[in-house]
């Protein structure tokens, strides 16, 4: 998840953390995530891809044990 000059994965991994740290997870959790999921999705990525990026980095710190990926429309066929 690399979207530019500023490393905008790491920003977003720093974003969640914090979040994790001072909410846990619970609901305020994953309203940072669903604010995230919303900023990315206008910078003309896919909705799928988003999520499963985001989701990849939620397993990586640890806040779910294994994430579920939201398989893509031409897998659904």
């Amino acid at each position: 998840m690399r979207y530019g000059r500023n490393d905008l994965a790491d920003g977003v991994r720093s974003e969640l953390e914090a979040s994790y740290s001072k909410h846990g997870c619970g609901p305020e959790f994953w309203t940072t995530y669903q604010q995230v999921l919303e900023r990315l999705v206008p910078q003309g990525r896919s909705r799928t891809q988003v999520t499963n990026e985001l989701a990849l980095i939620i397993e990586q710190l640890g806040i779910v044990r294994r994430a579920q990926m939201v398989p893509s429309r031409e897998s659904r066929r």
